[in-house]
């Protein structure tokens, strides 16, 4: 079996302090756990400092998507829309 990548597009509910960021961040570390590899989270600056938070993610093809990233990461305190992007295979 292979691997599926997607990006994963975590929107905050507001411009948020560099310190609530970092907040975010630290707790996407922690939730998304194995089989799932996180690979890389960039801060975008969106408009009007509003930033969002590019999460890249990989999942072996046989666990069914990422709908239970997703869900995990929505319930985020201070996260608005957690939302998948982009998918492609490895």
């Amino acid at each position: 079996m292979g691997e599926v990548i997607a990006l994963i597009r975590v929107m905050p509910d507001g411009t948020l302090t560099d310190k609530q960021i970092q907040s975010i961040i630290d707790e996407i570390k922690k939730r998304v756990k194995a089989p799932a590899k996180l690979t890389n989270i960039e801060v975008k600056e969106i408009a009007f400092g509003l930033r969002g938070l590019n999460v890249t993610v990989i999942v072996p093809d046989s666990e069914g998507g990422f709908e239970p990233i997703v869900e995990e990461l929505s319930s985020i305190r201070k996260v608005e829309s957690v939302e998948v992007t982009d998918v492609g295979r490895l």
